[in-house]
C-alpha cells in the first residue's frame, strides 16, 4: 500500500511541475508566439474569439486586455521603433498612416506597465475623429512642441507601446505592414 501511495504522490508532484512549468511558458513566451507581426506591428488573431485556447485566454488575462471578438475589433501593438530599439520616452518619433478600412480606429499610449502614462497632457490617444480623411502624422514625443497631433510619452520611460484599436474592420480591411501606420525616429536623447 506504501509503495502505491509514494507513486501516487510522485505522479502528483510531477504533474503539478508539468502543469506549472507549461503555464509559465505560456504567459512567458506564448505571447510572441501567438501573435502575427506585421513589420512593427503585433497582432493576436485569438484574442477575443471563442475558440481561444486556455493558454491564449491565460496571457490575455495576465495582461489585462479585455478583447472584442474580431468583428468587433482588432489590436495591434507596437514596442520597438525602426531600428529594433525599446520605444523611449527620450527620443522623439513620427507616427503617419492613412484611411483605415474601419468603422473608427484610435491609437493610444501607453507606458512600460501597460497604464497610461502618469502625466497631465491630455494626450494619451488620437483617433479617426480628431483626424482628417486620408493621410496622417502624429508626433510621439515627451513634449508637445508645435505638432497638430500629438501622443505625449511624458512619464512612459522606456519599453513603452502604442496600441492600434480598429473597431468593426470593414470587409477590405487586411492587415499588413503596408496599410498599418508606421513610426519613424527622428530623434534621441537617451545615453
Amino acid at each position: 500500500m506504501t509503495g502505491r501511495v509514494l507513486a501516487w504522490s510522485a505522479a502528483m508532484l510531477a504533474g503539478l511541475a508539468l502543469g506549472c512549468a507549461s503555464a509559465w511558458a505560456a504567459l512567458a513566451l506564448g505571447a510572441s508566439l501567438l501573435s502575427e507581426h506585421y513589420g512593427a506591428w503585433s497582432h493576436r488573431p485569438a484574442a477575443g474569439a471563442a475558440a481561444a485556447d486556455p493558454y491564449t485566454r491565460a496571457i490575455v488575462a495576465s495582461e489585462g486586455l479585455l478583447s472584442l471578438s474580431a468583428h468587433e475589433a482588432l489590436y495591434f501593438t507596437l514596442d520597438r521603433d525602426d531600428q529594433g530599439h525599446p520605444l523611449d520616452e527620450s527620443c522623439t518619433y513620427t507616427l503617419s498612416g492613412g484611411d483605415v478600412a474601419a468603422r473608427w480606429w484610435s491609437v493610444t499610449l501607453y507606458a512600460g506597465d501597460d497604464f497610461l502614462a502618469r502625466n497631465s497632457d491630455d494626450a494619451h490617444s488620437i483617433d479617426a475623429s480628431r483626424l482628417a480623411d486620408g493621410a496622417w502624422s502624429a508626433h510621439v514625443s515627451a513634449t508637445r512642441g508645435d505638432a497638430a497631433n500629438w501622443l505625449s510619452s511624458r512619464a512612459a520611460r522606456r519599453g513603452f507601446s502604442l496600441l492600434l484599436r480598429v473597431y468593426q474592420p470593414r470587409g477590405d480591411f487586411k492587415p499588413s505592414a503596408e496599410n498599418l501606420p508606421v513610426l519613424s525616429t527622428l530623434a534621441c536623447t537617451r545615453s
